[in-house]
């Protein structure tokens, strides 16, 4: 289990999105493209150019006009925490029994509203429950 720091900013849901996907790509393709974005987010890459001028003017990406993007280290930290939320809450959802896709969705959703906090003690308890000699994790709860 690795906490979450609690120094990492309050960004918006859409620069989330943005910055997580960009992590994503960078892992997945090696390399973070304008219309990668765009095709995973389904939005236009004029959106992309801007979402992505917002991100760079918060330190969290580096961009060359035409060039690749890149996550700074601060922007991989806050990529790394949103991913960590996410696979925290989705675990949580399996451990109640919420079928895959609606676990998926709603830890989601749920990534963004959540504070850290809320999410380390969460993380605690779905761990909490998975060592419970009375939790049978091939069960359907």
């Amino acid at each position: 289990m690795s906490e979450i720091n609690e120094d990492l900013p309050k960004l918006t849901k859409s620069i989330e999105d943005y910055i997580e996907v960009m992590y994503n790509l960078k892992k997945v393709k090696g390399t973070i493209r304008v219309t990668d974005i765009a095709e995973k987010l389904d939005v236009k890459p004029s959106s992309v150019v801007e979402a992505v001028n917002k991100i760079s003017k918060l330190k969290l990406v580096s961009r060359e006009k035409y060039g690749e993007i890149k996550l700074t280290e601060r922007g991989i930290q806050i990529a790394e925490g949103i991913i960590h939320k996410h696979n925290t809450l989705k675990k949580f959802l399996d451990v109640l029994g919420v079928d895959d896709t609606t676990a998926e969705k709603e830890a989601c959703a749920m990534e963004h509203i959540l504070s850290n906090s809320t999410i380390n003690k969460i993380e605690k308890f779905t761990e909490f429950i998975e060592n419970c000699p009375e939790y049978n994790k091939t069960s359907s709860h």
